[in-house]
Formats: C-alpha cells, structure tokens, sequence
C-alpha cells in the first residue's frame, strides 16, 4: 500500500487528504483562526449530576457545559475488578466538586463536548497515561518479531504511577527516540499538574499542539510515501519540526509549486463530492446507498446493473465482496460513528457469509478509529460500531436544506463561497484581466460581501484586477459566472 498525505492551505483553511493507493481514504479541515478544542485538558467542576443518565454535566469554560459519563470516571482498574454494574455516579461526584478532565470528543449541534478524567498525553511513538498501569502497544502492529521488541520495551520502559502504550509509528525506531519522548510526555505531565494545583477555575491547563503539528504527529509513519504541502510557511514549519524530531523523513515532504490546485491534480475535490453523496456506484455496477438518522447509519448494498453470468448467489457474493473494500474506505472517510448496519445482498451459503464478515473485519483495520464488526444478524445485517470521535464530513461541509425541512443537506454557503474564490483565483492566474464580475447565488453573495470580502480585496491587489460581486437569482445555488471588463 502507498500512502501518501497532501496539505493544502489557501483561503484561510487547512484542509488535509489521506490517500492510499490513490483512494482519498481521510479528509480534515481546520479553520486557520479556529483551533480544535480535542485532547485539550481543563480544571473544571461539575455543575450537575443526573443519575438517571449516570452522568454529569462539567463546566470547563465553554459555551456548553461538558458530558462526562460514569465509565470515563474510572480507571481500567477498577473497571476490572467490577462485580457486576457501574457504581451510582452519585457515589463518585458532587455538585461543586473540582476535577481535570480531558476532551476525546468535540461539541456537536447542540451537544456539549464529551470528556473524561482518564487523560492521555500522546507523542509520535508513544501514549503517556498518568494514573494508570497497563503497558502495552498498537493493536496495528502486525509484525511478530517488532511486536515482541516492542511489548518488552513497554514493560521496561513503563514510569512509575503511568500506563505507557507503544504506537505504530515506533515501529523499528531506536530505543534512545523512545525514551527521550517518553521523558518529554512525563514532563508535560508535571507542568500540568503545576497548572492544576491553584488557579481560577474553570480554566484550561493544557492545549493541543497546533492543526499541522497535530497531523504531522499523526501521519508521518514508517508507512508514509510522501508528505505534499502547498505552502511554503507550513513546509518550513514542517521541515523545522522533523529536524529536532525525525530528520530522517525530510525526503518525503515536498512542496507543491505548480500553477495549479493541489487538490484538483490529484482529484481529491471529486472524491470528497462522492463522500457528501447518498449514493457510492462500484466498479462492476452495483451501489451503495448510505441513510444517516440520530441513532445509527445504514448501509444497503444494491446489485444495480450488474447481473452476474452463473448464479445468483456467485452474483451476491462477488458484488458485497467488492462492496467490502469500498464500504470500509467511505466510513473512514466519512468520519460515521456509532452503530453502523449494513445490509448486504442475501447469500443462502453460510460460508459465503462468513467470508465476507471476515473481509469486512479485515478491511477496518486500516481505520485508524477503533472500529469493531460485531457479526451476522439472524436477518443477514451485519453489525459494526465505530467510536465516534469528531462530526461526521458531512457535518462540517453541508447544512440543512431550507426547502425539504431537513430532510436532505446541500454544501453550506461558506464551502461555496470558498470553491466559488478558487475558481477565481484559478482564472486570474491564467488570464490577469483588468477587471472581473463574479456573478454568484444570492446566498453566496452575503458571505462573499462579508466575511470573505477582506480576502478578495486581498486577491484583487495580489493580481491587479478589479472584483466586483454580482448577487443573481438566476445562478443555480452551487454554481458561479465570471464576466471580463473592458
């Protein structure tokens, strides 16, 4: 498999694509003056309890109170040595009562973010996890002598009162990596707990490292091809990181000069349109279909126009066997969490539905998102959840349609706004008019006139032309004119 990740950074976003063998399999946007709020640790204290949820709600200083669930209270300790129930949250947390806890997942709609007290700190190679005893490593390494090393290496190299988890990318690493990251993690621990012993509270004690820092921890793996970045400011941030960290990766960052956009080269744009659509077509003519409702996903699996050349259970088993790979990339890719049901084309043979429940558990492994494929169903759905972590992509890109009440979702006046300014930016590369009328939506002219306008200023100076924002009703929602002037 060659993975290579692509960063590009133009209209006030990051936006980052993972592909794999030329499959965009995940994508993130960042704001550049929007930080994420994950793996932030804050002093909080706890507004309420509600039992009957065994739960409480913490405020840490947000504009929603956060949601801690009883579970992420205790450690894996004493979940171990646990009878029977969890024990009343009442037991456990008072009104008023201080306590630091970590965010592992972000605010939703009208959801505040989900936290624990259980914290982890994590570095390239390794995860720190003050309070706890367990040593371990990656559920991803797969190879038997490296998982060997790396499972005594954990043990030996475990702090006193902390858990300690080997991670993939320590895969072949030096000893002497391990341990001078480890004595970093333990020291962020203590200034933490510097922070945590006086002060107003709520209050932050600790916030993640910035979006590129944060994807650069998390992808340049001994698996990476290559690390592909427009931008110049980020490409030395980038080079400056690697070189006190991991010199040796310097190779497989490049910078992307070319006359023309990143994404569109390597047709990330129309992968991210297929990922916001109901419908996935398969190569032999089949299709999925994905419905999304507050309680789960579903999935269902169509033959389409392929209708096989020997029998109808070869033709189901070589459509949901090609659906397998395809569904497992467009989960990943579409950030679902929760429970996920699919409904692949009945197979009489029970081998037949064995094989493609263990194609389907063999395929998630490459989601980096702890994801488990529970089985069969008596009614031939299979069972699968994914931890849900951030919004699903269509969260971030679509909101809902005006006209059908929520029913269906379009692509949000900002992503147009920002599509509709690099089709601008493409054609005044190409073609330095003096002059340029941009007639767009009604909808995407607001936000063009406002929160963009400062930017466009900014690419009429860069290029010598005159922009003028026209508002038409009779351009279609998504879509924009450009006029040249005299």
């Amino acid at each position: 498999m060659t993975k290579d990740v692509l960063m590009d950074a133009s209209m006030g976003q990051i936006r980052l694509a993972v592909m794999e063998d030329g499959e965009l399999v995940e994508f993130y946007v960042e704001e550049r003056e929007k930080e994420s709020m994950l793996g932030n640790i804050y002093r909080g204290r706890v507004e309420r309890v509600v039992p009957g949820m065994q739960a409480a709600f913490i405020d840490i200083g947000l504009s929603r109170n956060a949601f801690l669930y009883v579970r992420d209270l205790l450690t894996d300790g004493d979940q171990n040595n646990l009878s029977g129930a969890l024990p009343p949250i009442g037991h456990l947390l008072k009104a008023g009562q201080e306590l630091t806890v970590q965010v592992v997942k972000e605010m939703s709609g009208q959801k505040g973010p989900r936290v624990t007290t259980r914290i982890t700190l994590p570095g390239r190679f390794a995860v720190l996890l003050p309070n706890q005893d367990t040593a371990g490593i990656s559920k991803r390494l797969d190879d038997g002598e490296e998982r060997k090393r790396l499972k005594e290496l954990a043990r030996a190299l475990k702090p006193e009162g902390a858990g300690l988890i080997i991670r993939t990318a320590a895969r072949h690493v030096p000893v002497e990596w391990l341990k001078d990251e480890i004595e970093s993690l333990i020291g962020k621990w203590n200034r933490i707990l510097e922070q945590q012993s006086g002060g107003p509270v709520p209050r932050c004690l600790y916030q993640e490292t910035d979006f590129v820092s944060h994807m650069i921890r998390e992808h340049l793996t001994p698996d990476l091809n290559r690390f592909i970045v427009n931008d110049r400011e980020i490409w030395e941030q980038v080079n400056r990181l690697l070189d006190s960290d991991s010199p040796g990766f310097r190779p497989r960052v490049e910078y992307f000069d070319r006359d023309y956009d990143l994404f569109d080269y390597y047709q990330v744009e129309s992968a991210i349109s297929q990922a916001l659509s109901r419908k996935v077509y398969l190569k032999s003519g089949g299709y999925l279909v994905f419905d999304r409702t507050e309680a789960l996903t579903v999935i269902d699996v169509n033959s389409g126009k392929y209708v096989g050349r020997t029998s109808l259970e070869d033709t189901a088993l070589k459509i949901n066997t090609e659906a397998v790979e395809t569904i497992a990339r467009q989960v990943r890719l579409r950030d679902l969490g929760g429970i996920i049901i699919i409904d692949f084309i009945d197979m009489q043979d029970k081998s037949h539905r064995e094989e493609v429940v263990a194609r389907l558990k063999e395929a998630v492994k490459r989601d980096r998102t702890q994801t488990v494929v529970v089985g069969m169903t008596g009614l031939g759905l299979v069972e699968m959840t994914r931890k849900k972590v951030r919004q699903p992509l269509a969260d971030y890109l679509t909101v809902d349609c005006r006209c059908c009440g929520g029913t269906g979702r379009h692509l949000s006046p900002m992503v147009v706004a920002k599509r509709v300014e690099r089709r601008m930016a493409r054609y005044l590369m190409s073609n330095h008019p003096d002059s340029l009328e941009i007639l767009v939506h009604p909808d995407i002219h607001k936000v063009l006139e406002g929160q963009e306008k400062d930017r466009l200023v900014k690419l009429g100076e860069q290029y010598a032309c005159q922009i003028r924002i026209t508002p038409s009703t009779d351009v279609a929602y998504g879509d924009m004119r450009m006029r040249e002037g005299p």
